[in-house]
Order: structure tokens, then sequence, then C-alpha cells
């Protein structure tokens, strides 16, 4: 049978039970189909986006718009119609109520939250104008003529009272607040904090530079610069600027920060000492490669009697999605979540240098695609003291074999050798169920074609365009596995280097898996909620550990912008 790639069946074991798992099944089936249906989507944000002055808006309207806007990004990301449908008509809808009674301020804060807990850039139509802001500033109790930076240390202030020490937690209300503030106030409101003298603002400016926005990124340079010149800046904070200074995608940004980090050096902070990781590493795991390329990486990590674990997810063409460190509820909690990310029955250890390896690889990916990282990687590589960290220089399919095999073997088999590992490719799916994920669902495949005969040779000739796709997959596995020192290895390895040679599809048995697949998917239309089915949903899984390892919900406070920073819901990856 066959799941679809980013379906919203979480692993059965995270579900505190059967009902729960169920539930959450419908609402992620229930917001699938809303993302169907653009007019109902209009309609629902419509109905946030009216929130009137002075209220909260509704938590189950604000979470079915959140998991709707994810479930149609994915879908767009996959090359689902409706996905890109979907968006399209409720940025257009939200633009004709910009600056209309129909978009109230406290609305606008409320849809902008959705769009960032869904991993999706805000419509620029919903950043509020300096009167808004001015407006919104008015709740704060300061004085009209105050000025406005008075205004954002409060708001500074408030965050940090509401969100508390969590680095994850920081980074993600101030995701929240930031894309509803004009530019200028958006990087003066990252300088200040920036430069603030609180411990918890400075890993929390190294991971703006991160971010995709620009004002952020400028006022987190123009921040660290502050810090710099008041002597604040610890030894620590530079170690992380070197280490991702390479992550930097926009060549401006990386100049600036390579004047800071040169300032720094002069003034006789070191960034040589060697990095000492806050938590003891009990153990690393891996997730198998899905077929819309996602591998879910997580790190076992122990301070004390305490658990936590650090997550990483990595999408092919994305690069590093989603990054971050959370709190495990006990050393079984902690192994519970492990197996989760490894499959159910699977074995999923693999070795630091693996882990290392791959994320260079991801990196690497995530630039030549202008993609930055997830800005919590920041912390990860802090935690797991991953201080050697860059980019790989070639992540190119080929560079992989090359770091599979850098003796040369698999080039000294001879034909008969590597026709049988090819040929061993029909029996992948019965020994690793992930490759019941493995299909293509683009929407424009047949299209023209009526047929059955005619859709095939549409199909045929859609996998024809994505042989560095499926290669690139297959090459991944091949990593893996070898780490894992599985006798299929070499298979997966040969097949990936068959694919990228040209080797007919129709005489590689793994390409007819997908096609047949592809039409199974095809019929079913949806995915079904079966127990037997392999949980390889990784951007779900990542979300779903996200909600069920957060702290206990404290006492909200009031927001300087209406409502709290971060209320606990499910944090969707990016």
């Amino acid at each position: 049978m066959v799941k679809k790639k980013n379906p919203g069946t979480p692993p059965v074991a995270l579900a505190a039970s059967h009902s729960d798992r169920l539930f959450h099944e419908m609402k992620m089936e229930a917001a699938r189909a809303l993302a169907m249906d653009p007019q109902n989507v209009r309609a629902l944000a419509q109905a946030i986006a009216s929130t009137p002055a002075g209220s909260d808006p509704d938590d189950e309207l604000c979470d079915l718009l959140t998991m709707t806007l994810d479930q149609a990004r994915m879908a767009q990301e996959n090359g689902q119609r409706f996905g890109g449908e979907c968006l399209d008509a409720v940025s257009r809808h939200l633009a004709t109520l910009s600056g209309t009674p129909g978009l109230t301020l406290g609305g606008n804060i409320a849809i902008t939250r959705c769009y960032v807990r869904a991993g999706l850039p805000v419509p620029e139509d919903l950043t509020p104008d300096d009167q808004a802001l001015m407006e919104e500033a008015a709740t704060l109790s300061i004085d009209d003529d105050a000025h406005p930076e008075t205004a954002f240390a409060a708001l500074l202030h408030d965050a940090l009272a509401t969100v508390g020490d969590d680095p994850s937690m920081l980074h993600q209300a101030f995701a929240e607040i930031l894309p509803g503030i004009p530019a200028a106030a958006r990087r003066m409101l990252c300088r200040l904090a920036a430069a603030n003298p609180d411990r918890r603002l400075e890993p929390l400016a190294c991971a703006w530079l991160l971010d995709p926005s620009e004002s952020v990124r400028s006022g987190a340079i123009d921040g660290l610069g502050d810090r710099l010149a008041a002597g604040i800046l610890s030894a620590q904070a530079l170690i992380r600027l070197v280490v991702l200074r390479t992550w930097i995608v926009n060549k401006s940004a990386r100049r600036r920060l390579d004047t800071l980090v040169r300032n720094a050096i002069r003034s006789g902070i070191s960034p040589d000492q060697a990095a000492v990781a806050p938590y003891r590493i009990v153990g690393y795991v891996s997730s198998p490669v899905d077929g819309a390329g996602a591998q879910s990486l997580g790190i076992a990590l122990q301070k004390g009697r305490a658990r936590s674990i650090a997550l990483v997810l990595l999408k092919q063409q994305f690069g590093i999605k989603d990054a971050y460190i959370a709190p495990c509820a006990s050393a079984a909690d902690q192994r519970s979540i492990l197996q989760q990310i490894a499959g159910p029955g699977q074995k999923g250890d693999i070795s630091p240098e693996y882990l290392q390896a791959v994320l260079g690889i991801a990196l690497a990916d995530g630039l030549h695609n202008g993609a930055y990282p997830a800005p919590g990687l920041v912390d990860v590589v802090d935690a797991c003291a991953i201080t050697a960290l860059r980019p790989e220089h070639d992540a190119s399919i080929q560079a992989m074999l090359d770091r599979y095999d850098p003796e040369g073997d698999l080039a000294s088999l001879d034909a008969k050798e590597c026709e049988t590992l090819i040929a061993a490719s029909a029996d992948w799916a019965a020994l690793h169920p992930v490759i019941a994920s493995w299909f293509e669902d683009r929407d424009d495949m047949f299209d023209g074609a009526e047929s059955s005969e005619a859709q095939a040779q549409a199909l045929w000739k859609h996998l024809e365009t994505q042989r560095n796709f499926w290669a690139s997959i297959i090459a991944r596995m091949a990593l893996l596995l070898k780490d894992r020192q599985d006798p299929l290895a070499p298979s997966f390895a040969v097949t990936a280097r068959a694919l990228i040679h040209g080797r007919p599809l129709k005489e590689i048995p793994i390409m007819f898996t997908i096609f047949d697949q592809t039409f199974e998917a095809r019929l079913m239309g949806h995915s079904t909620m079966d127990d037997e089915m392999p949980e390889e949903a990784a951007e779900e899984l990542m979300a779903l550990m996200m909600n069920l390892m957060s702290p206990p919900k404290k006492t909200p406070k009031r927001s300087s912008r209406g409502t709290s920073p971060r209320k606990a819901t499910s944090r969707k990856p990016k």
C-alpha cells in the first residue's frame, strides 16, 4: 500500500493514546481537505483577520488555519496544484482586506503567526504601516512622545518575561512577532535585542544571522557590533560566528560578518579555545530518506539527570529545514523518541562521523538552492560541540558516491557484478518500509494524457526528468546504510551511479517500483490511516515531537502586541 509523502499520520508511540493519534490524523485530513477548498480557507482567514480590537483571536480557528496552510505548503513543495492555489487565494484575499476594517491589528498579528508556524513567508500586505505600529506601541502605556526605542525595549522585556530561558522558544516567539513589524522598526528591534546585555539574547542574535529577512540580519549584525564595542561579546558567541559565517547565503551579510569577526579577534577575543559540549551525547539516530527527500536526525543529550534531544530535519533541495533542542520527560521518553525517528522496528543508530558528513552535505544543498539553514542549527551545533561543521564543497551525486567509495572499489566491479547489484533493487522495498513513500505526486505529470497507455508514457517521460532527484535519494541511502554496515549498501550506490550515467530507467527495478507506486497513489488520491503503513512522515514527526516535548504551559502574560508571543501549539517545521 502506498502512503503519501507528507501525510498527517503521527508515529504511534508518540501519541498519548490511540484516540489521540486518531484525532490528530482526522485534523490533518480535515486540514488537507480544507486546503483544497480555497473559498472556505478565505472565509477562515477572514474570520481571524477581523478579530475585534481588545479581543484575542479564537485559538481553534488559528490552529486550523495553521494546519491548513502547512498542508498547502507541503503540497506546493511536492508539485500539487491545490497547494499553490490555496496559498495564492489566501494571499490575494488578505491583500484586499489590507487597510480596511476587515483586517484589524489583532487579526493581522494572529494571521502572521499562522504563516510563521506553517513555515511560510508572511505576505507583504500583512506588515502594518508605521501608524498602526504607533497605535500598538500605545498599548504599552508609554507616553505618546516617547522615543520608539523605549517602546521596543518594553516589547523586548515583555517577550523575555513571557518565554523564559529556552532558546528555541525564544527564537520562535520573536519569529512570530518580527514579520508584523515594518522593516525599519524590525531592524531597530533586532539591533536593540542583539546589543542587550541579557545573556539569553546573544545566541538569539547569532541565530538571526540566518533569518531570511534582510532587516533582521542587518539588525543582528549591527547589534553584535554594538555588543563588541561595549565589551560584552563572549568568546562563545565568536566561536558561533566563525562557524556559521560559511552558512550565510547573502554575500553582503557575509562580508559584514567577516569584518565583525576580524574586529573581535583584534580586540583580544579568541575563537580558538576548545569548545566543551554542555551536554553528554548518549546516542545518534537517523530516519531513512523518504520519497520527498526528507530525513530526520536525532541526538540524545544528557546533563546531570536531565535528558534532552536535538532534532534536525533535512530535506532535499531545501537543506536543513528545521533544527531545535527539546527536553524529554525521562530516559525512557528519550529512547522512545529516538526509536520513532528510526522507524518502527528499524535500526536507527548512526556514527558521529556520518552525522557531521550528512549535515555538511545538507548545508551545501541548501546554499546551492539559496536556502538558509534553520536558525536552530546554531543551538544544536553549540550543544553538541560540532564546531568543525562546514558546508561540503561539492554536494553533487557524484561527490556523495565518491564519499561512499573513496578507494574506487565500485569502479572495479565487472558488468555482471553491477547487474546483480542493480537487480537487487527489486528487493529493497521488502527490507526498507520507507520505500513505500517513493513515488511521484506532481499534478502535471499526466497533463494531456487520457488513456492508460498515454499516462504510462507520460510518467516514464517525467521520471526521465527526475533522474537526479531519485539518484540523490538513493545515494543518500547508500551513505546511511554504509554507516550501518548494511549489506545492501553497495546495491544502492551502484544503482545511483547507473541513474546518473544514463542507464535506461526500464532496466532499473527500483524505478519500476516508483512507477507502480505513483500510479497506485494516483488512484488512491490521498493517504489513508493504516497502522501497518511505514511512518516516514518526517515533517509531521518533527512537528508532533516538538509539541509533545514542550514544557508545561505557564500562566500567560499579556504581550505588548495583544497576545502571548508563543502559545502551546504544534511547532511546524520550516
